[in-house]
């Protein structure tokens, strides 16, 4: 009996290790670079870490010698700059941008599991972070909860950015979903058991409302052209993300709302070609 138990004990830790591997959401550096190999000697690959403000902020960074605008990449949560790899090897995009995929505090190889709750200090690491590349034009691209921490980015450094794209972006604080379960999974107990990526996820999601309600009154600082693209389908992000965010860009220049009837919340993913469509228009 006590040798099933232990036999039943390996298996079980086996079983966590793997589950905690596998849904990290993140590329290593040279699985990266596996990724990027297809492209043409012209471009620089630079993959590394820039400190900002006490915090490590892990980038991929992917440019020609053309001197082109630089388009910025901040994922949802849980994710990492590996889920935009696909838009690095993207030749209609690469032909008019050098491209910034950032991993957002706590997770892809940004202190991963080391969680930054709040919403604005996370735009105030990754604006520190985009000022040290010295492109004349600067894209922000923000998918889910990256929504808000670029129109936050903009309301900071209003000067810094020419437009933004805000993909299925939960930026509405009246339609943040009250979701009970949360604070218990924030518990020591069952944070020590679920992978460190939902971890963080958890960490961050809880106090979205409160630090969408601190940028409410800042709105009118975001000057830049912005497109905004969202799901009709969506389960996650409410549709009506999308009306809000075009109510508040009083200040901003050109704004376009693209409502898909027929998408859900991961259109990155499933329709690249329209962010870079989005891309090309600014």
């Amino acid at each position: 009996m006590k040798n099933r138990n232990f036999k039943l004990f390996i298996v079980l830790t086996i079983l966590w290790v793997g589950c905690q591997s596998c849904l990290q959401f993140r590329k290593s550096d040279k699985k990266q670079l596996k990724v990027l190999s297809i492209l043409p000697e012209e471009f620089t690959i630079d993959i590394g870490h820039k400190s900002a403000l006490g915090r490590d902020i892990h980038f991929t960074h992917i440019s020609s010698s053309k001197g082109l605008p630089l388009a910025i990449f901040i994922h949802g949560s849980p994710g990492s700059s590996s889920n935009f790899l696909h838009f690095g090897t993207d030749t209609a995009l690469l032909n008019n941008y050098d491209i910034l995929l950032l991993d957002r505090p706590g997770f892809g190889y940004s202190d991963f599991g080391n969680s930054e709750p709040s919403i604005l200090r996370q735009a105030d690491f990754l604006n520190e972070i985009v000022a040290q590349f010295s492109a004349k034009e600067k894209v922000l691209i923000g998918h889910s909860l990256g929504g808000p921490i670029i129109a936050n980015m903009a309301m900071k450094k209003p000067e810094e950015y020419k437009g933004l794209l805000i993909l299925a972006g939960s930026v509405s604080p009246e339609l943040e979903p009250e979701e009970n379960w949360r604070k218990p999974l924030n518990s020591p107990l069952v944070r020590w058991i679920i992978p460190k990526s939902f971890c963080v996820s958890n960490q961050e999601i809880l106090p979205a409302k409160e630090e969408l309600l601190k940028m409410e009154e800042y709105w009118d600082q975001i000057i830049a052209d912005v497109q905004i693209i969202q799901g009709e389908e969506d389960k996650l992000v409410p549709a009506g993300n999308a009306n809000y965010a075009k109510d508040k860009l009083v200040s901003a220049g050109n704004v376009e709302m693209f409502i898909l009837p027929k998408e859900d919340h991961f259109i990155p993913f499933t329709k690249p070609k329209l962010v870079t469509e989005a891309l090309l228009r600014f």
